[in-house]
């Protein structure tokens, strides 16, 4: 079936499902999100955009047809490169991946639980990082006819499975089977952990380490950036950048998805708080989608701040990421000093929306 077709009957159907009780409506949300992404990871679309030349952008000397790609966590295993390609997207970001394989998150009954809070444009996810592992996906094709002005990146993150020194050290020797893979461009280290809140927690540490073992001993140039979690305070961030720069690290994504409960659940409308509720209660997970569009500016912002203080003496870039919908979030990010930006529920409603001419439309 045609993804945008999908799309339209999911939405179409969406009231009838919301007279389902709140597990059947999870269960039948999380089925057809893995049932939609099959079907678009094959989508073939009738026209390729070939470029956003008003918008383009050039980063560590890469070129960026436009400053908007998908966020980490749509193409867990690098399928999907084609597709986007075509449609426009101004970069592709596979993973998030890790060192071990992982089949995902199975609770209560329900595989990847996933709901869409589509009257509130937001979701919720609770996948817990499925993907084939790093020796496997590293080895993989990405593409067969890689686009110009669509370079590749790959998000990988430290196993929870492992103790944090093991996780560390597996991490580490991810990031070089990824440093000798051809096709990808930039990494994007996942370092989205609750820990960070607090001011870095054990972060900081870690970005030692990975610089010394990694960034330090790099053989070509290989643009490496951290993701932080949107939950950060700005009084947290300050010292996390700070060491980002001091290590040499590229650029800084801010942010995930939010755990955030308390903040995000008074944007909900009534009915998705309802869900919202039950979703969290019941299994927990990240929001994503508008109630992180103003969270994520204020932290690109005061990023943007303090990196116009710190003055680095190399190439550094603040990717912004939570919310992002439409021109006038890019153009907004665009004015607070940011360079990029990550979208993934807004990709999913405006695709909804404008089908494969949802860059063109965006852009246009």
């Amino acid at each position: 079936m045609n993804p945008q077709l999908q799309s339209k009957i999911y939405h179409f159907i969406l009231p009838l499902l919301s007279k389902l009780p709140a597990h059947w409506q999870i269960r039948l949300a999380s089925w057809g999100r893995q049932q939609f992404m099959n079907n678009f990871n094959q989508h073939q679309p009738k026209e390729s955009i070939i470029s956003h030349s008003k918008y383009g952008t050039v980063m560590w000397g890469i070129e960026f047809r436009s400053p908007l790609a998908n966020s980490a966590g749509m193409f867990k295993n690098g399928e999907g490169y084609d597709t986007v390609a075509a449609l426009g997207a101004g970069a592709y970001i596979g993973g998030t991946s890790t060192a071990n394989a992982r089949t995902g998150n199975l609770k209560n009954g329900v595989a990847l639980p996933f709901i869409s809070l589509y009257d509130s444009n937001a979701a919720i996810n609770f996948l817990g990082l499925p993907n084939l592992g790093d020796q496997v996906l590293s080895q993989i094709n990405i593409t067969t006819n890689k686009v110009k002005g669509c370079p590749i990146g790959w998000s990988v993150m430290r196993s929870p499975d492992y103790s944090e020194s093991e996780g560390l050290a597996k991490l580490i020797e991810s990031l070089w089977l990824y440093h000798n893979h051809p096709q990808i461009d930039f990494i994007e280290i996942n370092e989205s952990c609750p820990n960070i809140k607090a001011g870095g927690g054990s972060i900081i540490p870690r970005l030692q380490i990975i610089a010394r073992e990694f960034l330090d001993k790099r053989t070509r140039k290989l643009p490496v950036i951290v993701k932080l979690s949107t939950d950060l305070t700005p009084e947290g961030l300050a010292p996390i950048l700070e060491e980002l720069i001091r290590l040499k690290f590229d650029g800084i994504n801010l942010g995930n998805t939010s755990i955030d409960y308390a903040n995000i659940k008074p944007q909900l409308n009534s009915k998705d708080a309802q869900l919202f509720d039950y979703f969290t209660q019941n299994f927990g997970g990240g929001v994503s989608g508008l109630p992180l569009k103003n969270k994520s500016l204020e932290l690109c912002a005061e990023a943007s701040r303090l990196l116009s203080k710190l003055k680095p003496n190399h190439e550094f870039h603040i990717i912004r990421s939570g919310g992002i919908d439409s021109l006038a979030d890019i153009e907004e990010s665009r004015a607070h000093g940011i360079s990029f930006n990550q979208w993934y529920t807004g990709f999913f409603n405006n695709y909804a929306r404008d089908g494969d001419k949802v860059y063109s439309k965006l852009f246009a």
